[in-house]
């Protein structure tokens, strides 16, 4: 059973990291510049002045890489923070094992001397 729980706990560490790496390698594609629906009109209509309003309204969906980066970066910190925990986790429990086994010794030890 306790081989069983330090393999899972491993596992879950390799697997947070393993997905980590997943989004921050898929998070390439999700940043992508953003299509607008000027660049599918055809060229005839393409050729019209444009009017300033239509102008700025082009310029707010430039803010949909930064959301897709900022999306990134936090799931990022949050993977880092379960790997961090999961070891200070797995180190406690090896010292929490290593302070059972010593006394448990001494247990038998004062049971010999006895």
């Amino acid at each position: 059973l306790k081989s069983y729980l330090s393999a899972s706990r491993r596992l879950g560490a390799r697997a947070a990291l393993a997905i980590a790496l997943l989004v921050l390698i898929g998070g390439g594609s999700l940043a992508a510049p953003a299509v607008s629906a000027a660049d599918s009109v055809p060229a005839v209509a393409a050729e019209m002045p444009e009017s300033p309003q239509q102008g700025e309204d082009r310029g707010e969906g430039s803010e949909l890489p930064w959301l897709f980066a900022v999306f990134i970066i936090t799931w990022a910190v949050f993977f880092a923070y379960v790997f961090v925990m999961s070891r200070r986790q797995r180190e406690m429990q090896q010292e929490i094992d290593t302070l059972r086994r010593t006394v448990q010794e001494r247990l038998q030890e004062e049971a010999g001397k006895e």
